[in-house]
């Protein structure tokens, strides 16, 4: 065995420094990013800050039918909230206002991307940058927790892959750069994982959680929801986490309590989600339907556009393979921004510049898919036969993580690269646990047992 020569301090000053370089590499890549359609339409969104703070009118932010493409109604009611609000305070902070926000809908998928040029739909770079700042910080802040998770997973090792494949993404340092709702889901669904690993591990060390900790659990789920309400796939793996890793240790009193506890924390949580969509004030119920009928609209529409949706089964899964490691980057989703010269001049700019992240390519992606294959066995064998109780936890928790994204995949018929973000860091995970092993297996060591 290899005596431990560095300090506890002087590790702290090292993985500190490793996180805020992992910081800063997704921070100064933004002003390059390339530009998406549905930037200016947060932006033009972001005049709900100015109505509700600043006029102080934010009744006339709820929505009631009809929910016309486009409209306003439709874009409250089918978007998150924090994303357009921090958008807002940041352009009032520097001292832009709402006669600078571009034209409604924000872009106009009706026209070319040179006419929306023309028409001053997308904004210009410094009043771009200021709007990508908010999803950018988001992003960049869950960078820490990435790496708290990956330490529970396996030790310093494990911490270090995770931080550094979820870090350096390209897809997801693309789309947390961007001024759109990925930033803030990222970082309020790694938070909320994050606490839910912190419960199962004093849980089935047989401690107390303190009530302040599930408190914090349904802030954190309910700001997941509010950024995104795809963020639900984060609170169905956090809830679950918990839920499986009882199972591990299974005592009746204490699951009933823990049962009782992240049902509260669930309910808590779309509490707070509508307590922040003034969207879904004026007759809840009726709202939350409208919600579910004009999601599902969307899709349909978006469906009829993309030549391979509906996606067969088969395809499906397959996408559940290739999406986290493997497909290249996508900038777009519309197959005619492809002929744009503008577009293929500012992709090829970022994909240039080494601040794009790792393009793991085919035969990287392929290696890493393995590896988190391997990681998925890990924690299919840990849940059952590993000795210590909190690593039997953490793997069933593991695969509640996975398994809810899976599901949530499964159900989804479109092949666009967006709705793969939250399985991404899952993904990530799982592969630096396959990593950790690989390693240990090629120097003859073992994996680290942090618990």
């Amino acid at each position: 065995m290899i005596k431990q020569r560095i300090s506890p301090r002087l590790w702290f000053v090292i993985d500190a420094a490793w996180v805020i370089t992992l910081i800063v590499f997704a921070l100064v890549g933004m002003p390059i990013a390339t530009f998406h359609g549905d930037e200016p339409m947060q932006i033009y969104m972001s005049g709900d800050y100015w109505v509700a703070l600043v006029d102080r009118n934010i009744n006339s932010l709820m929505t009631h039918p009809p929910y016309d493409i486009d409209t306003d109604p439709q874009l409250r009611i089918l978007n998150g909230s924090i994303n357009r609000y921090t958008i807002g305070a940041v352009w009032h902070v520097a001292g832009y206002s709402r006669d600078q926000l571009p034209p409604r809908p924000g872009w106009d998928w009706g026209l070319s991307y040179a006419d929306n040029v023309r028409t001053n739909h997308r904004p210009a770079e410094p009043l771009l940058n200021a709007a990508r700042l908010p999803s950018t910080l988001f992003f960049a802040f869950s960078i820490p927790f990435m790496f708290l998770i990956g330490y529970r997973a396996g030790g310093r090792a494990s911490a270090y892959a995770a931080s550094v494949l979820y870090a350096l993404h390209p897809v997801l340092l693309l789309n947390g750069r961007r001024a759109m709702q990925e930033g803030a889901m990222l970082f309020f669904g790694i938070l909320t994982v994050w606490i839910a690993v912190i419960i199962a591990h004093r849980r089935a060390l047989q401690q107390s959680v303190n009530i302040a900790l599930w408190a914090l659990l349904a802030l954190a789920c309910g700001l997941a929801l509010t950024a995104k309400h795809s963020g639900i796939v984060f609170v169905g793996a956090a809830l679950g986490w918990i839920a499986f890793a009882e199972l591990t240790h299974f005592k009746l009193r204490r699951a009933i309590s823990a049962a009782f506890m992240t049902a509260a924390a669930g309910i808590l949580a779309v509490g707070l989600f509508i307590a922040l969509s003034p969207a879904l004030w004026n007759d809840i119920p009726a709202r939350l339907s409208d919600l579910l009928n004009v999601r599902a609209q969307l899709i349909d529409i978006q469906i009829n556009l993309d030549p391979i949706a509906p996606m067969t089964l088969q395809q499906r899964i397959e996408q559940i393979i290739i999406q986290p490691f493997i497909t290249p980057v996508a900038h777009f989703e519309v197959d005619f921004w492809r002929d744009d010269p503008n577009v293929q001049a500012e992709i090829a700019r970022y994909m240039a510049s080494p601040l794009s992240g790792i393009q793991f390519g085919q035969v990287g992606g392929a290696v890493l898919t393995f590896l988190a294959a391997v990681g998925l066995i890990i924690c299919l064998y840990g849940v059952f036969w590993a000795k210590d109780p909190t690593r039997r936890a953490f793997y069933a928790g593991m695969l509640a993580w996975t398994l809810v994204n899976i599901a949530a995949l499964l159900a989804n018929p479109l092949p666009w690269q967006r709705y793969y973000l939250p399985f991404i860091p899952a993904a990530c995970l799982l592969a630096a646990l396959g990593i950790n092993t690989a390693a240990a297996r090629l120097t003859g060591g073992k994996t680290v047992n942090t618990f």
